[in-house]
């Protein structure tokens, strides 16, 4: 009796496994990404953020925005959001693209 699996199957088998560790690797790299974006940062209420990008968003990132908060525009390498949402700006933090997340100050 033969062990282990059909030659046939290996290859398949193989990039199968491949891939599941590929995307595992992701999400953790996300969630450690994401803790470090939030760590100072205070999520109690809707806070006016500013998210900084390496790049100029493209329309996929703007909507991202959009599910955050209220996307005010983009200037200095900086995307504004007003009233953000605390669990959508979880979620955004978890993305590759994103450089660092800060509170913006209040304008006089």
């Amino acid at each position: 009796m033969t062990r282990g699996l059909p030659s046939e199957w290996r290859t398949p088998v193989y990039a199968l496994v491949t891939m599941v560790l590929v995307m595992l690797t992701a999400a953790v790299w996300g969630r450690i990404g994401a803790a470090s974006h939030l760590r100072d940062l205070d999520l109690t209420q809707g806070a006016d953020i500013a998210v900084s990008l390496t790049f100029e968003p493209e329309r996929f990132h703007i909507e991202a925005f959009q599910r955050v908060g209220r996307y005010q525009g983009w200037s200095d390498g900086r995307a504004r959001i007003m009233s953000a949402d605390a669990d959508a700006l979880r979620r955004l933090a978890r993305n590759y693209w994103v450089r660092d997340i800060e509170i913006l100050e209040a304008q006089p």
